[in-house]
């Protein structure tokens, strides 16, 4: 189940226009990749946690080392990992220098089957903005009964 917070956003672009709610996901936390190896071990996994944590490694440095050479890298249904890059424009191409110019590599993801139209599979639950649910906490580790939610943070 994937909770999410009502946020008002306004456009950037247009700061005449009226704000408009949109949904924010709310992550529960971030997994590591021992917990997400347990996780698989506990499905049917038939290889041991130090197996699959070191095949992981070798993957993530092996695709690494193929990004770094041209190539795109497609792991099946994880998906494709590739290459744009980030410049300052030149004014010619004849004064246009890499060391100078490219100021980023970036890597990006296109998702793979695993990954496709998630949103029928996935339920959906309102939860508390990150502010009211930070103030819940601390009323809660203070003690207190009543919690005001308005004003000052």
């Amino acid at each position: 189940m994937i909770k999410y917070s009502l946020v008002m956003r306004g456009e950037p672009r247009h700061p005449e226009r009226p704000k408009r709610a949109f949904a924010s996901a709310q992550c529960i936390k971030t997994l590591s990749l021992e917990e997400l190896v347990r996780h698989i071990k506990n499905h049917g996994c038939a290889y041991s946690t130090g197996d699959f944590i070191a095949i992981t490694k070798m993957l993530a440095e092996a695709t690494a080392e193929m990004l770094k050479e041209g190539y795109q890298v497609e792991l099946d249904d994880l998906g494709k990992f590739y290459i744009t890059l980030g410049c300052k424009g030149a004014e010619s191409m004849e004064a246009f220098l890499p060391e100078q110019h490219i100021k980023e590599v970036r890597v990006h993801w296109t998702p793979g089957e695993a990954f496709d139209n998630m949103r029928p599979k996935v339920e959906f639950k309102e939860n508390l903005n990150r502010r009211t649910e930070r103030k819940v906490l601390r009323a809660e580790r203070k003690g207190e009964k009543i919690l005001e939610l308005t004003g000052k943070k």
